[in-house]
């Protein structure tokens, strides 16, 4: 698109919030930074800056006077004689825009030239994208960017005219969504009081608290109503839009405060931390704020900018009380770091440090600078918890900083969560209380002792100790909610020797690019006293953005003889075990855990058509091979192969990962023929879905990328790991939707459970049977005995309408692939096939499925015995007589056959063809 890109900003869902003005935001700077520091801004200092309303009434104000208004509104913004904005309205929309035509403002493909104001006039646009009532007033920002000089092209609005009932009502809203549209994010000051919260660091009202009519700033997420004098921008609104469009001379007339937010020890630079500076003189007309990391592009540790902050448009020579407050809520895209590592404090000068007996977080030291000065060096420090027990309460979780760096995964941090419920994790905390693989494979890297429902609260402690060389977290005598038994275990992380060894493993392929994931990771080891719990997750995992969400589960004791063990990790994205009933067997052992190491995408580099990956099909890129975008902006990947005329091409990006992808297929030439975002796993992490009639035989790509790259240039915004399959198939669509059946004929005689079989029904819940359809989408053992004969490779409440059912017939052969085919309400993809041969042998095979329920086996069903469960995939061949299941339990189970196949009366095919 020319270098043009379609704004994050705007395509992120817009969050909701109690009478909001929604927008996600920045809190306190731009909403959107084209690079490290530099933020995008209309051109031109921001002269002439276009809007084109739309034709058609708002709520209860005509166009007249609704477009009248829209002038109002930025009118207020060009009033400001700090900063040189001016606005145009560049002529009226083509139409009037409503629920039937919304989409191409919403989502246009590429520029138009427009830059849309929609005045929604009924609410159902509001209606439509939020739900009925949902509150949401307007949403605004930046629509496309061009990151080549960092200049916004065009912009958007949408308003919801229902709300608009009162023409100061309506003006307020305008005001707050066009300083969005010019690139303001949202901003915590004095709104946040209103809320119940303290004119200083809480528990401390630093300053009186006075009347906060017309004082809230007017790019606080909430609205209050009219006397919040929303409309009339306030300090730290004013700060910002001239700080991004300044007047001539302006930074010369104003002062500047800048600094770090640290964590405890020191040297952790701490992301989406609020920042407020109070004239003492006048702490709520003159306060102005930031957040740290808002003026960032990567949040990474060690990434430029990460942890500063700078507040501006200050009074020359003023002094000022600088504080650190947690933002209670809103919608923000520097996300807000909640909770704090350490108590709300004010800024103290030579006394800030870690050390809440000589830096008092109620006491602070007035700052002030000169005009066209900048008081820096500003840094505010974490006070630390002293070590030993940790307030943690039920389903709690605290932030620690260990005093030596963590490398885990090929990832640097520095520090850690202390999780209630029997885990570490970095770079977020995890409150959750119900253990499950998905959510290990899929959350924040974590090391899990015990990961259970576990209840300090009724009993026991977790406690920390720390040294330099070690740090320890120990639960001692914890219940299990809300209070059974008691559990005693810890978990110790040892500081790495040998920091060289980063230079070991690289990301070599991406020319020029140091960024990789090598080196070894610090050592951890986790003791077991006594258990009282008998499920539960140990083990550890590398997280989302590095898992690929299909690793199975192991058994970390071997032997009930072993006392210790040693777990190899150096290219595990993660080992563990999940117990159930009664088979927790860690009592009094010892794990110790090698360091892990970093992950390489070995099929780079494969960033161009002309240096393509192939792959013979189908291809399937987890959980073996580690495909990965990485550094963010800067990668693509191809993959190619051949394929024929009439064949069914279905390329899908699958569940288990946390990156936005988008996919496309070429052809031969080049030439993009289909390209999709989120068809595939809506919700689930913005996972991407296509399938095409190949149009000819030859040579054919798929892209791999991140949104908004829908040119597959590498400009994507996201990375990590992703799994891709890349599948064609031959035969015919059955016309299956929601727990439908088809009968076919078959072209042979099948034998099945001592009769001779000419047809079979094919059950859209994942299941053949024989002598009569079976539309049942409850699978239960008793159901698979009592019912009719049934070869089952995968029985779910399956949603073939979402999907395909693929029927491929040869004279000796039927086989029916289930292909992209989710469970009911749920939308994450299952791929698997059965094939019955003309001699009765039948084979299963699955490629990449959810972890849902489902019971996979045979039956001749009519009553038959129930001979218990068998282990599948332990087996290399199994009998086709009588019956033979499993049972999955559990909308995340413990299903392990993906990426596997299962024979009955014949060999095993050994694996899928990869190159």
């Amino acid at each position: 698109m020319n270098g043009t890109t379609r704004s994050i900003v705007r395509l992120v869902a817009a969050l909701l919030t109690f009478a909001a003005l929604a927008s996600p935001a920045r809190a306190g700077g731009p909403l959107a930074n084209c690079q490290a520091g530099v933020p995008y801004r209309w051109p031109s200092g921001g002269t002439n800056i276009p809007y084109n309303p739309d034709q058609g009434g708002l709520g209860p104000l005509t166009n007249a006077q609704a477009t009248a208004l829209v002038g109002t509104a930025f009118g207020q913004w060009g009033a400001l004689p700090t900063a040189s904005t001016t606005y145009l309205d560049a002529g009226p929309l083509p139409v009037d825009v409503d629920i039937t035509n919304f989409g191409p403002y919403l989502s246009p493909t590429a520029p138009d030239g427009l830059s849309a104001i929609v005045f929604d006039d009924t609410g159902e646009i509001f209606d439509f994208l939020f739900g009925p009532g949902s509150g949401v007033l307007g949403f605004a920002g930046p629509e496309w960017l061009d990151p080549t000089t960092c200049t916004i092209q065009e912009g958007v609005s949408f308003l919801n005219g229902p709300s608009f009932d009162d023409l100061t009502v309506a003006l307020d809203v305008m005001v707050h969504e066009f300083g969005h549209y010019q690139n303001l994010a949202h901003t915590v000051v004095n709104g946040q009081i209103v809320l119940g919260d303290n004119s200083g660091p809480t528990p401390n009202d630093t300053f009186p608290i006075v009347s906060l009519v017309g004082k809230v700033e007017t790019m606080y997420p909430f609205y209050f109503g009219p006397a919040a004098g929303m409309s009339t921008p306030h300090a730290d609104d004013i700060a910002m839009l001239s700080f991004l469009y300044p007047s001539p001379g302006y930074a010369a007339t104003r002062a500047t405060i800048s600094g770090k937010i640290l964590g405890p020890n020191g040297t952790a630079r701490i992301t989406g931390v609020n920042v407020i500076a109070r004239n003492v003189a006048s702490p709520y007309d003159d306060a102005v704020s930031a957040i740290s990391s808002d003026f960032a592009t990567d949040l990474s540790v060690g990434a430029p900018l990460v942890g500063t902050y700078a507040i501006r448009g200050l009074t020359p020579g003023a002094s000022y009380a600088v504080f650190v407050d947690e933002i209670f809520a809103g919608g923000f895209s520097t996300p807000p770091k909640t909770p704090l590592p350490g108590p709300e404090e004010l800024y103290n000068g030579s006394s800030e440090s870690a050390d809440a007996s000589t830096d008092d977080p109620a006491v602070f030291t007035p700052v002030s600078a000169g005009a066209g000065q900048t008081a820096a060096d500003t840094d505010i420090i974490f006070n630390a918890p002293p070590p030993g027990p940790l307030d943690i309460g039920d389903d709690g979780t605290m932030e620690l900083f260990p005093a030596f760096p963590i490398r885990f995964c090929g990832q640097d941090f520095d520090s850690l969560w202390v999780n209630a419920n029997g885990s570490l994790s970095f770079g977020d905390g995890s409150a959750s209380f119900s253990e499950s693989i998905q959510g290990h494979l899929g959350g924040p890297p974590r090391i899990a002792g015990l990961w259970d429902d576990l209840n300090p609260a009724a009993g026991g402690t977790v406690a920390f100790e720390a040294s330099r060389r070690a740090f320890t977290v120990t639960w001692t005598d914890v219940p299990e909610y809300p209070a059974a038994g008691a559990n005693t275990f810890s978990i110790t992380l040892s500081r790495r020797d040998h920091d060289d060894d980063d230079h070991d493993d690289h990301h070599g392929h991406h020319d020029g690019d140091d960024d990789h994931h090598g080196g070894s990771g610090n050592e951890f080891t986790v003791r077991y006293g006594a258990l009282g719990a008998t499920d539960g997750l140990a083990g550890y995992s590398c997280g989302g953005r590095i898992t690929s969400g299909f690793e199975k589960e192991t058994s970390l004791r071997t032997s009930p003889a072993q006392s210790r063990r040693t777990i190899e990790t150096r290219g595990k994205t993660a080992v563990f075990e999940i117990f159930t009933a009664a088979d927790n067997d860690l009592d009094d052992f010892k794990l110790e855990y090698e360091g892990t190491s970093g992950f390489d995408d070995d099929l780079e580099p494969n960033d161009t058509l002309a240096r393509a990956t192939r792959v013979r099909l189908p291809y399937n890129s987890g959980p073996e091979t580690f495909t990965e975008i990485r550094p963010l902006g800067h990668d693509v990947d191809f993959y190619r192969f051949s394929a024929k005329a009439g064949e069914i091409l279905v390329a899908e990006t699958v569940p288990g990962n946390q990156v936005d992808t988008v996919i496309g297929v070429f052809d031969g030439a080049g030439t993009l023929l289909a390209a999709d975002d989120d068809s595939g796993a809506f919700g689930l992490g913005g996972l991407s879905r296509l399938a095409i009639i190949v149009p000819a035989t030859g040579t054919y790509y798929i892209g791999v990328t991140t949104f908004p790259d829908f040119g597959f240039t590498g400009a994507g915004q996201d990375f990590g790991r992703y799994v891709v399959t890349i599948n064609t198939y031959n035969g015919t669509i059955l016309p299956l939707f929601d727990d439908d059946a088809v009968s076919l004929p078959l072209a042979f005689s099948f034998p099945f459970q001592g009769q001779n079989r000419t047809s079979v029904f094919v059950n859209g819940n994942g299941n053949l049977t024989f002598g009569a359809a079976d539309p049942d989408f409850s699978e239960t053992v008793p159901e698979l005995l009592a019912g009719p004969p049934r070869i089952a490779p995968l029985w779910d409440d399956l949603f073939p309408g979402d999907g395909l059912v693929i029927a491929e017939e040869k004279h000796d052969s039927l086989t029916i692939h289930f292909a992209t085919v989710p469970e009911f309400f749920d939308l994450r993809p299952n791929y698997f096939s059965v094939e019955l041969k003309k001699g009765g042998a039948i084979r299963m095979d699955w490629q990449a499925t959810s972890r849902g329920d489902a019971i996979v086996g045979i039956t001749q069903g009519g009553g038959a015995a129930d001979p218990g469960p068998t282990n599948l995939s332990r087996f290399d061949t199994l009998s086709p007589v009588g019956t033979t299941y499993q049972q999955f339990v559990g909308f995340f189970s413990d299903f392990d056959l993906f990426f596997d196949d299962v024979a009955f009366g014949m060999g095993r095919h050994g694996g899928h063809d990869h190159d």
